[in-house]
């Protein structure tokens, strides 16, 4: 500013002690260079800024205690507790899932207890993702073998058709197709107990022994196997040893999938020592040919033979 500025400025400085000398030298300077050959009233000016000023109240500064601040935590976390609850009875929970396993082939599974079970061909497994607190429910249709992680507080119950089979840990396997004419269960270790939906008493199994209910007659048979029959689709080999012709068909049916039927009585009480494995039917037929020459195999037009003769005189 020049001479005749600055000594303007003090003097209206001077008539005015008391104020900020910031907020003077706003004033004063906005007021002169609002307009050439406009005088403003810098009186006036100041006046009503003050007066603006003494319009606005201090801001009310509100405490809150430290235990309505925890309350009002809680009340929050309770709010969102309420609305998680809210969301899972909706949605359901992950262990209220039902996975449903189909197989074409044979198909290894890992339960959530550490049960492994393995799928023959053409089954299906139904099972809920975690197990409740109190038992292990599954669901087969078809055959699998089991090999069952113990727990003494939760027995494993496997749901079919036919039975209900409970165990609390061990290693056994279960046929149950719609389409056979009867339903198994073979144990390998352990213990199992299987009771039939008929109404018929319960059995218990130990190992090497099967249970055998054939549907259209409602009788079950238990008994001993010491060919392996039973885990012949796992294992690929039926190893018969002074068994009747009648059972060695029955193992060459499960094991090739074809229909072998018999048509003479004298060969149901034969006793023969045969081993057939997978892929080799052919041979097991030769072989069962050397045993007992009289017998003929004659092919039914249905992928399946008819065996007529012999074997014992």
């Amino acid at each position: 500013m020049d001479f005749k500025e600055n000594k303007d400025w003090q003097a209206w400085h001077e008539q005015h002690p008391h104020e900020p000398v910031g907020l003077l030298k706003k004033i004063w300077e906005v007021s002169g260079s609002y307009k050439n050959g406009y005088q403003p009233d810098v009186e006036k000016g100041l006046a009503s800024f003050k007066n603006r000023m003494s319009q606005h109240q201090p801001a009310k500064v509100v405490r809150i205690s430290p235990v309505k601040i925890a309350l009002r935590i809680a009340a929050g976390v309770a709010l969102l507790l309420v609305a998680g609850m809210f969301i899972k009875n909706k949605m359901g929970s992950a262990g209220d899932q039902m996975v449903v396993v189909t197989t074409n082939d044979t198909k290894e599974l890992s339960l959530s207890d550490g049960t492994v079970v393995t799928l023959n061909e053409s089954s299906q497994l139904s099972y809920k993702t975690e197990f409740s607190k109190k038992e292990r429910r599954v669901q087969l249709n078809g055959e699998a073998f089991f090999k069952v992680t113990r727990d003494e507080g939760r027995p494993f119950v496997i749901e079919t058709e036919t039975a209900n089979v409970r165990v609390l840990g061990t290693s056994f396997n279960i046929r149950s197709y719609p389409t056979d004419d009867y339903f198994e269960v073979y144990v390998e270790t352990g213990k199992v107990t299987v009771d039939f939906k008929n109404g018929g008493d319960g059995v218990v199994l130990s190992p090497g022994e099967f249970v055998r209910l054939a549907k259209s007659e409602g009788k079950a048979l238990k008994g001993m196997d010491e060919s392996g029959m039973p885990n012949a689709w796992r294992t690929g080999v039926i190893s018969f040893k002074g068994q009747s012709v009648s059972e060695i068909m029955k193992g060459m049916e499960r094991l090739y999938g074809r229909k072998f039927v018999l048509n003479t009585v004298q060969q149901k009480d034969c006793p023969q020592t045969l081993t057939v494995k997978r892929g080799g039917m052919e041979e097991a037929i030769s072989g069962l040919k050397t045993s007992c020459p009289k017998l003929k195999f004659s092919a039914d037009g249905n992928d399946g033979f008819i065996v007529t003769g012999v074997c014992c005189d």
